[in-house]
């Protein structure tokens, strides 16, 4: 009898059985099971694009026509910000089976801590470069915590805009007339507000649609779900390829990478460039980051990552101080040029700062949390105490 021909293996099984290899011998050789592990590793690296994004900005500015690769970075890096909320869902899955009090106390927890940002930020500002007059500083101080906007921290925005993304998903979980009663209501308050002057933009509303959505995904995806290689991969090359081309009008005159290339997709209505390449592109890049937490969860990177992500708020209000403290001064001693060198110093040293500060101010940044817990339970009745009778 003649040997039975074996079957030509295709191309992209071959791939699939490459990456595979690749990554199983040395790179990223384990995968945690520990889905509350992998979210802590993905925000983690949320936190070290944050810190390395900002500066990314500073220097895309500092060097004008000569910045060609911080423009990319930023077009490729910047837009991510929406998988926080992605991860935040992913962190509340039974958010529907609560009471709404609980619900109604978390989201206030998060405005305390946006308040708190900025009040600390402005007395930073007013430490620095002050203000022109005393009622410009009153302004600096007051106006954003009533329209809930142009904070002094670059921060504080997404608290609030977390704040209000549970509660509206928190309305939609439990009825979708509700829901819909909520955001019609809504929608009458901004209107009526832009009619009486108000910014388009109160209390960061632009941003409510996007993390609302990303937010209720999050709560959906399956925990402890691992993502093949072969998947992660396709995903983070579809993700570039996406961001790299979204636009105002990407269908309608087509896609070109090196057009725009100062335009960066935001998580705001009007924004997004095409909505329907923003989403696209955000899911996958998702994909890969919730890959990239499982798989390198036990590796040097994976843990570094891991203690960012575990205190990711805290360290995330830390960092909008940082912003108003030691940036400008490293940014002002920065090259004419771009250079290899810059970017790596630039990430590396953002991350050992953070890292620094962190452990040196943990005791007041417990203090600030503990502050604004106990603030959040103010009017909660307590439990009574249970008395035990003697014998």
């Amino acid at each position: 009898m003649n040997a039975p021909v074996p079957h030509p293996v295709g191309i992209a099984a071959r791939l699939r059985v490459l990456i595979g290899n690749v990554l199983n011998n040395g790179i990223m050789p384990s995968q945690t099971a520990n889905a509350a592990e992998a979210q802590d590793v993905a925000r983690g690296y949320l936190l070290m694009c944050v810190f390395y994004i900002h500066a990314m900005i500073g220097v895309a500015q500092h060097m004008g026509d000569n910045a060609w690769y911080s423009l990319i970075q930023l077009k490729l890096l910047a837009p991510d910000v929406s998988a926080f909320f992605f991860l935040s869902g992913m962190a509340a899955p039974a958010l529907g089976k609560k009471g709404f009090l609980p619900v109604l106390r978390q989201s206030i927890v998060l405005l305390l801590f946006a308040i708190v940002s900025h009040v600390i930020g402005f007395l930073i500002m007013l430490a620095g470069v002050g203000f022109p007059t005393p009622w410009d500083a009153i302004k600096g101080l007051v106006r954003p915590l009533l329209i809930g906007t142009e904070y002094s921290s670059f921060v504080a925005w997404f608290f609030v805009v977390l704040a209000a993304a549970r509660l509206f998903a928190y309305a939609f979980l439990r009825s979708k007339p509700a829901f819909l009663g909520v955001a019609a209501l809504t929608a009458a308050i901004i209107w009526g507000a832009g009619k009486a002057g108000v910014p388009d933009n109160i209390y960061e509303w632009r941003n409510w649609p996007t993390a609302t959505l990303f937010f209720l995904i999050g709560m959906k995806l399956p925990h402890g779900k691992k993502i093949p290689n072969w998947a992660a991969v396709a995903a983070l090359i579809a993700s570039v390829l996406l961001a790299m081309v979204n636009r105002h009008g990407l269908f309608r005159i087509g896609p070109c990478f090196t057009c725009d290339l100062r335009f960066v997709p935001q998580p705001m209505v009007g924004q997004y460039g095409s909505i329907f390449a923003y989403v696209p592109q955000q899911l996958l890049f998702i994909a890969f980051l919730i890959w990239a937490g499982q798989r390198s969860a036990g590796m040097m990177i994976g843990r570094v990552a891991r203690f960012f992500g575990k205190a990711s708020l805290p360290i995330l209000l830390l960092h909008g101080w940082v912003l108003l403290t030691l940036y400008p001064g490293m940014l002002a001693g920065m090259p004419a040029w771009e250079t290899p060198f810059l970017f790596v110093a630039i990430f590396s040293s953002a991350i050992v700062v953070h890292a620094l500060l962190y452990v040196w101010l943990a005791v007041p940044l417990n203090w600030i949390q503990i502050f604004i817990f106990r603030i959040s339970h103010i009017g909660q009745q307590k439990a009574p105490r249970r008395t035990v009778a003697r014998r």
